[in-house]
């Protein structure tokens, strides 16, 4: 056992060793202490900047993970308990689920629904990933004199970063649409203010993506968006009905590919104002 650490974090730190940091650190992490530990990997890297061993932990709990992503009437949200209703609606669709998560996991329950709510801060700490709700903006106009003009979101899909892996900067992008017409207008949109977060915000080397091999129109989107197809995977997974075994194709995205890629360059451009490949959002 280490000597625990007290700072005030208004007072100016003492000088530790990084072994110490680290430790008092991983007993704040285990003690599921996420803001405290965030507060102490701040006053850390001013005495060992870009540590890899700190960053990995302050990427772990870095704020940013729970920032708003929105672009005109796109909105993609953390997922509050306000929202346990849609969430309901998702989980108990299974040709949702089939899209959404394919060949994926058992339905949750509503104590599971309520509890990942409840606790949905710091979720690379705690669940290794990240959902967001997707909303778009309906905002009504009212007519009556002097009436205000007001927002109205409604939820639409969920797009999710799944498996995320601490030392490698990688996660597997989900993205899914109840209704297929807001899949139509949305997708890229999403898509790309994922991309934007994944490498100019939170700083992911490389982005994933499996499609069933029998979805060719999925596949040619993820292509089309920028993903590069680096593998097929023959009977990765056995569908939960039928028991028949099907295949996959693996996609991925590297930030190097993520900078060079001049189709995300032009989108981002006409739908996002901006390209977002030059990191100017940082």
């Amino acid at each position: 056992m280490f000597e625990p650490i007290k700072i005030n974090c208004n007072e100016k730190p003492i000088r530790l060793s990084l072994i110490s940091w680290i430790n008092a650190i991983d007993e704040l992490f285990s003690q599921k202490n996420y803001k405290r530990a965030y507060e102490l990997i701040q006053i850390a890297l001013a005495d060992f900047k870009d540590h890899p061993r700190l960053l990995d932990r302050w990427f772990i709990v870095n704020e940013k993970w729970n920032l708003p992503l929105i672009s005109g009437k796109f909105h993609l949200l953390i997922p509050e308990e306000g929202d346990f209703q849609f969430l309901q609606q998702c989980y108990g669709n299974n040709d949702f689920m089939e899209q959404f998560l394919p060949m994926g996991r058992k339905n949750q329950s509503n104590e599971a629904i309520f509890n990942a709510l409840k606790h949905n801060k710091f979720p690379v700490a705690q669940f290794r990933a990240m959902h967001r709700i997707i909303k778009k903006n309906q905002a009504i106009d009212q007519t009556e004199p002097g009436s205000q003009y007001r927002e109205n979101l409604k939820s639409i899909g969920l797009v999710s970063l799944i498996d995320i892996q601490i030392a490698h900067r990688r996660a597997e992008l989900l993205m899914g649409f109840p209704n297929e017409s807001d899949r139509q207008f949305a997708s890229s949109v999403v898509m790309l203010l994922i991309f934007d977060f994944a490498f100019n915000q939170i700083g992911l080397q490389k982005l994933t993506s499996l499609v069933l091999a029998n979805n060719t129109h999925s596949q040619r989107s993820t292509e089309a968006i920028g993903f590069l197809r680096e593998g097929f995977k023959k009977k990765h997974f056995r569908h939960p009905k039928s028991y028949e075994w099907l295949d996959c194709y693996e996609n991925g995205l590297n930030e190097e590919n993520f900078r060079t890629n001049s189709t995300i360059a032009r989108i981002s451009e006409r739908i996002l104002k901006r390209n977002i490949t030059l990191n100017n959002s940082m």
